[in-house]
């Protein structure tokens, strides 16, 4: 019966009009709706294997657990755009993502260095009558000298003998006894100390070496290789003759060189042994 009215006049005036324009409004609604032949979302029945209503918690989930805490917050449940339909669609959002993805797994990974460590510095080869490396500890024969460059920092033993000019240093390793036993020289070039054995051993000078030897006395001594090589450093240094003393530059032969005599036996002895070193280096060796 709505249907058919058209018109409704209660009131006059512009308030009959509007109530008018109401009333009209609510009857063609009643009268025909558009979307009464669509059926409505709640009325139709969705498989729960739909992709998006599975990525969609339920009301249970929310309750228990909040959004975070669904699978659909830690992205376990399929996505939209996952599917064929959505991958092939294209679109700036799509091909954003995929060169980012790209850049992702062509990208070069940062390259890791490693400092190169020092390497350890080993003495320089030795050269002379003293090259011979031995462990600290090893015994010589007598009349021997040896590099030992284990012995450094080492407890040496008890210091016998110094010549502050040179920087020489002799060491006896037992001193309580008088048996045969190692010396130790330091103030080397190379830093490594050198090893010796006899029962007693000192440093002679130059000066004092000259004394003996250009003495009277001195034509029945030994003459060995020691002695060669202190006239040739003489020659050098002085500028003096074979058997000539170096004279009033002896003090300079004084101050870099130095005689190691050392004794088999404590007290008399038949023979010695003897070694020239010259600015940290030895140069000879004899038996006497």
């Amino acid at each position: 019966m709505l249907c058919a009215i058209t018109d409704l006049v209660f009131l006059g005036g512009n308030v009959v009009r509007i109530f008018q324009g109401f009333a009209i409004a609510a009857v063609l609604a009643g009268c025909s709706d558009p979307l009464a032949g669509v059926p409505r979302l709640s009325d139709v029945d969705v498989a729960d294997t739909d992709p998006v209503v599975a990525a969609l918690p339920d009301a249970a989930e929310l309750e228990r657990e909040g959004f975070f805490g669904t699978d659909a917050a830690k992205g376990d449940a399929p996505s939209i755009a996952a599917s064929p339909a959505a991958s092939t669609g294209g679109g700036f959002f799509s091909r954003l993502i995929s060169s980012a993805n790209d850049a992702a797994e062509n990208a070069t990974p940062p390259t890791q260095q490693t400092a190169a460590l020092a390497p350890i510095s080993a003495p320089p080869a030795a050269t002379g009558p003293d090259a011979q490396d031995v462990a600290f500890g090893t015994v010589l024969p007598f009349g021997s000298i040896a590099r030992v460059c284990e012995a450094k920092g080492k407890p040496l033993g008890s210091k016998v003998d110094v010549l502050s000019k040179r920087g020489l240093k002799l060491y006896d390793s037992a001193p309580n006894i008088i048996a045969k036993r190692t010396f130790y020289i330091t103030g080397y070039t190379d830093g490594c100390p050198r090893q010796f054995t006899a029962a007693t051993a000192l440093f002679g000078s130059p000066s004092l070496y000259e004394q003996l030897r250009f003495s009277p006395a001195g034509k029945n001594l030994p003459h060995a290789a020691t002695d060669v090589a202190y006239d040739g450093l003489k020659r050098r240094v002085c500028g003096s003759r074979k058997n000539k003393p170096c004279g009033k530059r002896v003090s300079s032969l004084d101050k870099t060189t130095v005689f190691v005599s050392a004794y088999e036996f404590y007290g008399d002895n038949a023979r010695w042994s003897e070694f020239l070193v010259h600015s940290g280096r030895t140069l000879a060796v004899a038996i006497k």
